[in-house]
């Protein structure tokens, strides 16, 4: 049995609601040029806590991720120069001390426009753009892991040719082994 106290219990399970809402609902605002802070970046990309004597069934995936306004333009995997804003609040946010141990794969993404095979390998082009520019700036590159997945998890799929679609997604895939 545990022997914490019922506001300690209490504030425990505020956190592992807080980290599971941070993980359930990307901090994007599509079509602006909205840069998601590094705390805000941090804080969704930070491990459900750790609670002795408490076991939680999710249905639903419990890696925490965020989906990243890191624009492209229509057909490239050139990173912009208005990206540079996010990705400085990316490199902040895995450099800190709370996720300095985590690994993350860096997710590509892209429209629905053009072939599946087209799409997969920009949408790799694309989470490599930004791996390089998190390695150039200080990140260690076996911490992370660049995946494409073309156009197979559209962000809007009623309108699948959205340029929000284009976009990167970090996931934290848990402490380094």
């Amino acid at each position: 049995m545990s022997t914490k106290t019922p506001d300690r219990r209490r504030a425990g399970l505020r956190q592992l609601a807080t980290a599971l809402t941070m993980a359930a609902v990307p901090l994007l605002a599509y079509g602006t040029e909205a840069v998601v802070s590094d705390s805000q970046i941090e804080q969704a990309l930070q491990p459900a806590p750790k609670m002795r004597g408490l076991i939680i069934h999710a249905k639903v995936e419990t890696k925490q991720m965020i989906d990243l306004n890191i624009p492209f333009d229509f057909d490239s995997s050139e990173l912009r120069l208005q990206a540079t804003a996010q990705l400085k609040q990316l490199r902040l946010a895995l450099t800190s001390e709370s996720l300095s141990r985590d690994r993350f794969m860096v997710a590509g993404h892209t429209d629905g426009k053009g072939s599946p095979q087209h799409n997969q390998q920009l949408s790799i082009l694309r989470a490599e753009a930004v791996k390089h520019y998190l390695v150039v700036n200080g990140v260690p590159a076996e911490r992370l892991q660049a995946v494409g997945y073309g156009s197979e998890h559209l962000a809007l799929p009623d309108h699948p040719e959205d340029p929000a679609n284009r976009r990167v997604e970090i996931r934290n895939l848990g402490e380094k082994p």
